[in-house]
């Protein structure tokens, strides 16, 4: 029968004869993937066989027909309440691309449409939208379309092949709510905007948006969605000492005048405005001020008082109207203050001592001082509040001097010199003193010194010591007065010869503490 028919095809067709349903019907598919070849028939062929073949679909050329359902790569569907008899080919080869018939049985004379298939690679698109967000944050995908699909399936999947993006669709139009996927259609501006909320960096990829059109393939949208961790590409680094201020400035669009501005520690964008140190609706807050130059679109923020435990990461901040804030980061490193050079110095109770302080040539006409205390911003001018140091300036080798006239055991500590009373660094001199005590006897304890502080004998070892003095003291004059009778005779009731030589004496230690 076969034979027969596809002779009579041969000769229908090279005279132009063939019964066509409907016009050519045109199908595009992915390399790769699987493609669906429609074809409707008319009323009163439902019993009848249908098939799908190529070229001059001889009997060899005929790929599938409804009697066998699944042959191969191909299957069929007969859909005889809708007439309408649907091939799919799978796993598409660029040799399966080209001129197909969908033929419908009769008896010598069948029914024949005639299809195009075309193959294009399983990848999107030529251009991709490149999305940027941080981890925690929000991000919307806006997808348009033509107006002729306003009322077509929309949706979005996570991968780079159309072909099975609407199987793997993490949302569609017909269910607007999915965990953390929303999607909105906007009939009347043609687009519709996917939202993915609380990223995490897994959430970053590839994504496609889809629209479903009829026979044709879908329409897609690409974007690249990268997901931080952290902010920023590029950090600012800044330097400042312990005691100092330091300004911060935040640059910022022009749109954004209006808007929050604020600042915070670490690089975490998601938590930072919860966290903030300060914003433009509190403007002052402990050691942080923020002021905002709107005509030269700068926020600044001033640190006060600075510590070392301020060094540290920072993110300037401002609000938008977005899915995510605006932000750029500063890395703040507080050094500890230095000094032109540390001394160390010995001074003894009761004695005078001389400080030296060198200081720049420019500072020649500056107010000099020495103070004292362990944090240059919280010391006392000691030439102004002690009577026993006095500052003495040599302008010519730029140097002055305190010389205290008497130290006492107070005196131990740390001491800066100086000659600028802004404390900028590289002005000054550190001094640690240590006072000891004056040693009078070698049977005396010595004197423990340690940096910046005196430890004297105790009350304790100075009465051992005084006590243990005075009993040898004695045994020594008991001694000598025996020998002195043993070789000298004496009259009785006449005084002993230089006996003022031999008189017991006692001797006292004292300390100064």
């Amino acid at each position: 029968m076969w034979s027969l028919q596809n002779l009579l095809f041969t000769i229908c067709i090279a005279l132009i004869c063939v019964t066509s349903a409907v016009g050519v019907i045109h199908v595009t598919g992915y390399l790769g993937s699987k493609v669906k070849i429609s074809c409707s028939y008319d009323k009163g062929y439902e019993s009848y066989e249908k098939y799908l073949c190529r070229n001059n679909c001889h009997d060899s050329d005929v790929l599938i027909t409804t009697s066998e359902s699944t042959k191969n790569k191909y299957k069929t569907h007969d859909d005889k309440t809708a007439r309408i008899f649907t091939a799919i080919i799978s796993d598409l080869h660029s040799t399966d691309a080209g001129k197909y018939w969908c033929g419908v049985s009769k008896n010598w004379n069948d029914i024949y449409t005639e299809v195009k298939l075309e193959l294009v690679p399983d990848s999107c698109c030529d251009s991709v939208t490149k999305v940027e967000s941080y981890a925690g944050y929000s991000v919307s995908f806006s997808c348009p379309y033509e107006s002729r699909y306003q009322n077509n399936l929309k949706y979005i999947c996570k991968g780079t092949r159309p072909s099975i993006c609407l199987e793997q669709a993490l949302i569609t139009s017909y269910n607007k709510q999915k965990g953390r996927f929303r999607l909105d259609d906007e009939n009347m501006s043609t687009k519709f905007t996917t939202k993915i909320s609380s990223l995490t960096q897994s959430d970053s990829g590839r994504y496609l948006c889809g629209i479903q059109r009829n026979s044709e393939l879908h329409d897609f949208r690409a974007f690249e969605l990268k997901v931080k961790d952290h902010c920023c590409d590029t950090v600012t680094n800044i330097e400042s000492y312990e005691g100092y201020s330091k300004f911060i400035n935040c640059p910022y669009e022009s749109q954004y005048q209006n808007s929050l501005k604020y600042i915070c520690r670490g690089n975490q964008p998601s938590t930072c405005l919860q966290q903030a140190l300060i914003t433009s609706n509190n403007k002052e807050n402990g050691r942080f001020s923020l002021d905002d130059e709107k005509m030269s679109r700068i926020f600044t923020v001033t640190i006060s008082s600075l510590t070392q435990s301020d060094s540290g990461h920072y993110l300037c901040g401002v609000q938008t109207n977005s899915d995510h804030d605006v932000f750029s980061a500063v890395d703040l490193n507080v050094k500890e203050w230095c000094c032109v050079s540390k001394t160390e110095i010995t001074g003894t109770v009761g004695q005078p001592l001389t400080l030296q302080c060198p200081y720049p040539s420019q500072h020649q006409h500056n107010r000099k001082f020495l103070c004292k205390g362990d944090h240059r911003n919280s010391c006392r001018d000691m030439a102004m509040s002690q009577s026993r140091f006095a500052l003495q300036d040599d302008a010519s080798s730029s140097t002055f001097v305190v010389i205290i006239s008497k130290v006492e055991a107070a005196d131990a500590g740390t001491y800066w010199c100086g000659s600028d009373s802004q404390w900028r660094v590289g002005n000054y001199t550190k001094i640690q003193l240590s006072v000891v005590f004056l040693q009078h006897t070698s049977t005396v304890p010595s004197t423990v010194k340690t940096p910046g502080k005196t430890v004297p004998p105790t009350v304790e070892n100075l009465v051992k010591t005084q006590t243990s003095t005075m009993k040898a003291l004695e045994k020594t004059q008991t001694s000598t007065l025996k020998t002195l009778e043993k070789t000298q005779t004496q009259t009785p009731g006449q005084p002993v010869k230089d006996a003022a030589l031999y008189v017991p004496f006692t001797i006292l230690l004292c300390c100064c503490y």
